[in-house]
């Protein structure tokens, strides 16, 4: 009853404006085919110009009616219509031809109006025409509705009123003009987009028309955007002379624009005495392309205004930290010269995500989150999946996972019920996949049903969360596993070869990001009806290739024209936070010391994020990293891995990151295997076999103990500790004999805290300033156990087996 219920209130919530336009009367598609076939149509007669139309579930309607000569504008319809199912096409194959249409009244879009595409096979984009249509909207009502789930993709979009100032409400998911999208009325238009409206126009974005060259003197115009745009450029002017008929952009709370351009170009252009004025609101955004001197825009320009309470937000190019800074400042932050770290416990934790080895014959998720108690985090990283096979791929041992069809099914499991609970976790963050995986790959003009899916899970997701831990103190953070990896395929390296980029790249790319869209419409949706919650749940994406090398020479996806989630996707998203899996960001040079890649990259990353405000200046986590600790792969001894560490724990507290997650609690990451061996999930291995073929990106190794970064950290959330020395070496403690019926012997104890606990994490006994080289175990059953040093440096654990 609860999952309906949950359903009913998210259907509730997730409808558009659409129900303003009474389509109940409409002359209906009854089949696919041409627009100008009279046997299509319910009626028996082709549409006019004051007929209301709607385009069925499952019809492909061509809209083959087009003016005798270019830029004849055809009248189709009044209302249109475009059901989920259903596609409406309007491209065409005419070189030097404008085909113009126009509608009367509103659109409801709730599946594809496009030019016309299908699935491409090996090549090409599925493109069915070379050219776009141009529609024009023509303003009959007090107010008129682009509205919709779906997807509208004109060429150029132009609206106008002959009688009267007019509105027009935009809360359309998916907006996409080739060209321009215009206002362009002698009356005055005022268009307001709504918060959840997408946008995304390739050319001008303008309020008295396109660029200044097809401006009109006439013409008037206000926008108030709520939503998100991104568009090529945008006209900031007018030419209009006469006082009283201005035009304005107004970006609320919430809302932004992001341009590569302003006035095409030319920021020297003036406003005529009508003047335009240009308002960010406090939580508004105007991010602005390189190069974009926003200075000039106001110099000499009396008849412009500019009310910034808001972001103008530069390109990255213009205020990247220098190099020298960066390390100043992660100097002064360094817990091995400063003492104020009791946010490190919040900021660094890690993932238990998979792992080839476990120590008890607990559930593997639950004997984690044993260890992770003792790690000392209250950030853990973790995944959801309704995808068969992920949850047992994940967690391989002691586990049987049941199949599921949505993801809040999992809450449902006792062990996940057991992760959400535990008090000394603070912050959850897990990938979460739907069975919907890979549906955006088709393009946003395609899987309709998939998106709304979609974002009805990330609703249904965030409502039980919080309808069952909303009075806790935690936050939960859904992201994407590595999102350059799911575009391309994982360990495609299209920096390499551009040959591998696939045709339609850019569909794939606008498909990702409609699903990045609507998975956060799903969680901001659930969490409005939760005002009085004190758990947070948030939603980010998360991507992985920014930095390259090439010819010797480091550059960024951006510097090489790669196509990549930081620059292609998540501009076109409103997120937040983003997440960056960051292996690509360790490197350092002469120019870039350690950790500056890092820094830089998070810089950039922040610039193109659009963010909600819920984590303050700074949206972008480091969602992965580590640096290998197995002596066969790694190049780095212990003393060189604390001192990076101790680095980015500076980096952390400088630029105040929200998260910094280790890959991984158990190591997952095997370099090969012998000749014709197979690694099996859930198999259990030889410790010295896996420490024959482990990376070493753990922070618990194959025996038992910690590693080098773990101990490190557990260290810093031990706040009674100070790192001083990194060059000091790892004491060798040894257990003699192991196995042992009495007495062990462990040479160099020196006033040292010993600990011993079964493998289950039970704490046995306990003993402070232990000196002496003997340690009575007589009394312990037959087992196996772990003896936990802490000599005031570093923690060991040394696992034995009493006889």
């Amino acid at each position: 009853m609860k999952k309906i219920l949950y359903i009913i209130i998210g259907l509730f919530y997730a409808v558009n404006i659409s129900a303003q336009i009474d389509f109940s009367g409409a002359i209906y598609s009854v089949k696919s085919g041409n627009w100008s076939d009279p046997g299509l149509w319910s009626g028996g007669f082709v549409p006019g110009p004051d007929d209301d139309v709607r385009i069925e579930n499952n019809h492909s309607v061509y809209i083959d009616v087009q003016g005798s000569v270019s830029g004849e504008r055809i009248v189709l319809c009044r209302h249109l219509k475009v059901n989920q199912s259903a596609s409406l096409s309007m491209g065409h194959d005419t070189d030097n031809f404008a085909k113009d249409l126009v509608i009367n009244g509103s659109i409801e879009c709730q599946g594809t109006f496009s030019s016309g595409r299908v699935q491409p096979g090996s090549s090409g984009d599925g493109s069915l025409y070379k050219y776009n249509s141009r529609i024009f909207m023509n303003l009959q009502d007090v107010t008129t509705y682009i509205t919709g789930k779906g997807y509208f993709h004109p060429g150029t979009l132009s609206m106008f009123s002959d009688s009267g100032e007019k509105n027009v409400l935009i809360d359309l998911y998916n907006l996409v003009c080739d060209e321009n999208l215009v206002v362009k009325s002698n009356n005055r238009v005022i268009v307001t987009t709504e918060r959840y409206s997408y946008i995304y126009v390739k050319g001008t974005l303008g309020l008295t028309g396109s660029t200044y060259q097809w401006s009109s003197a006439t013409a008037k115009a206000n926008l108030i955007v709520n939503g998100l745009i991104v568009c090529n450029d945008i006209s900031l002017f007018t030419k209009n002379p006469s006082n009283g008929e201005s035009s304005s952009i107004t970006i609320n709370d919430g809302g932004s624009i992001y341009t590569l351009m302003i006035n095409n170009g030319n920021l020297n252009k003036k406003s005529e005495a009508a003047g335009f004025t240009l308002s960010i609101a406090q939580s508004g955004l105007l991010r602005l392309g390189e190069g974009i001197n926003f200075t000039n825009l106001t110099l000499d320009n009396p008849n412009f205004s500019l009310v910034n309470n808001g972001e103008v937000r530069v390109h990255y190019r213009e205020t990247l930290t220098p190099p020298s800074e960066i390390v100043n400042q992660v100097n002064q932050y360094k817990p091995s010269v400063n003492n104020e770290k009791e946010a490190l416990r919040d900021i660094f934790g890690a993932s238990h995500i998979a792992g080839w080895y476990h120590f008890t014959d607990k559930p593997f998720m639950t004997e984690g989150l044993d260890y992770y108690q003792e790690f000392g985090s209250t950030a853990i990283k973790t995944t959801l999946s309704a995808i068969n096979g992920k949850m047992s791929s994940a967690y391989p041992f002691n586990h049987t996972w049941s199949n599921v069809n949505r993801v809040v099914e999992l809450l449902d499991v006792p062990e996940i019920q057991d992760l959400y609970s535990r008090s000394n976790i603070k912050t959850h963050t897990f990938w979460v996949t739907s069975k919907n995986k890979g549906d955006y790959k088709d393009g946003p003009d395609f899987q309709h049903a998939s998106y709304v899916n979609e974002e009805q899970q990330w609703y249904e997701l965030t409502v039980k969360l919080l309808e069952t831990y909303g009075h806790l103190d935690k936050t939960f953070v859904y992201q994407n596993w590595e999102g350059d990896w799911m575009l391309r395929g994982q360990g495609v390296l299209w920096e390499k070869d551009p040959a591998l980029i696939p045709d339609d790249v850019e569909w794939q790319i606008a498909g990702m990001a409609r699903m990045f869209r609507a998975r956060q419409r799903g969680t901001e949706r659930a969490r409005k009806e939760f005002p009085d919650a004190t758990t947070r749940v948030m939603h980010g994406i998360e991507l992985n290739k920014l930095w390259m090398q090439k010819d010797g020479q480091r550059l960024t996806m951006m510097d090489n024209n790669t196509p990549c989630l930081a620059a292609d996707v998540i501009p076109h998203c409103r997120i937040d936070l983003a997440s960056w899996s960051a292996y690509d960001g360790g490197w350092e040079n002469n120019d870039y010391p350690f950790p500056s890649a890092m820094w830089t990259g998070l810089e950039m990353i922040n610039y193109f994020t659009t963010s909600t405000g819920e984590y303050g200046d700074l949206s972008v986590q480091i969602g992965e990293f580590a640096i290998n600790e197995n002596a066969p792969y790694s190049s780095h001894s212990r003393s060189q891995i604390r001192t990076k560490y101790d680095k980015l724990c500076g980096l952390a507290l400088a630029m105040d990151l929200p998260y910094f997650y280790l890959w991984n609690l158990y190591c997952s990451g095997q370099q090969g295997a012998p000749d014709g061996f197979t690694w099996e999930k859930g198999v259990e291995y030889e410790t010295s076999f896996l420490y024959e073929w482990m990376d070493g990106k753990w922070l618990i190794e194959p025996d038992g103990t910690w590693g080098h970064a773990a101990e490190f950290l557990m260290e810093q959330f031990d706040t009674t500790t100070n790192v001083t020395n990194f060059e000091t070496e790892r004491l060798s403690y040894k257990m003699t004999p192991n196995p042992v019926s009495d007495y062990a012997k462990v040479k160099g104890l020196r006033n040292a805290r010993l600990s011993i606990y079964t493998l289950r994490g039970q704490l046995l006994k306990s003993y402070n300033n232990y000196s002496s080289e003997l340690l009575d175990m007589s009394q312990l059953p037959t087992g196996t156990y772990v003896l936990m040093i802490n000599d005031g440096l570093q923690s060991i654990a040394l696992k034995f087996i009493k006889q």
